[in-house]
């Protein structure tokens, strides 16, 4: 084997690493950004506190768990099923809530249907099933 070929196989071999270092890196930059895109969705919602249809929701307190109720939609679900400005929701299909930003990635992840809270109301716990809208945006 000459030199000459020697340095075209280097060469040819430089090249595909290259290739293969690009597709590798469009694959992360791809994936990356779908990630972005959903969890700027959810802390979009959640920045509004508009994680629930007809709720507004406050991160809790220091030391506090869960979410505020900050007001409510008069002709709501949320209201209808008992939901008063005060109470904490406190967690979303058996999954202690923690923040906003949680609640709302949860909820964008989650399946069309119905979800299962539990809620604070004075000392007293309750649960109620919330019916989400076939299309949320």
């Amino acid at each position: 084997m000459t030199v000459r070929d020697r340095r075209n196989r280097a060469a040819t071999g430089v090249a595909l690493a290259c290739l293969a270092a690009g597709a590798l890196g469009m694959s992360a930059a791809f994936f990356l950004h779908a990630r972005r895109a959903t969890g700027s969705h959810a802390g979009q919602a959640a920045a509004q506190g508009h994680v629930l249809p007809g709720v507004t929701l406050a991160n809790a307190q220091a030391g506090g768990s869960g979410l505020i109720v900050t007001s409510l939609a008069s002709d709501g679900q949320a209201r209808r099923l008992g939901f008063a400005v005060g109470d904490d929701i406190v967690q979303i299909d058996g999954r202690a809530v923690r923040s906003l930003d949680q609640a709302a990635a949860y909820l964008l992840q989650h399946p069309q249907g119905s979800i299962h809270l539990a809620l604070r109301h004075g000392g007293a716990m309750r649960k109620v099933t919330f019916q989400l809208p076939d299309e949320r945006k």
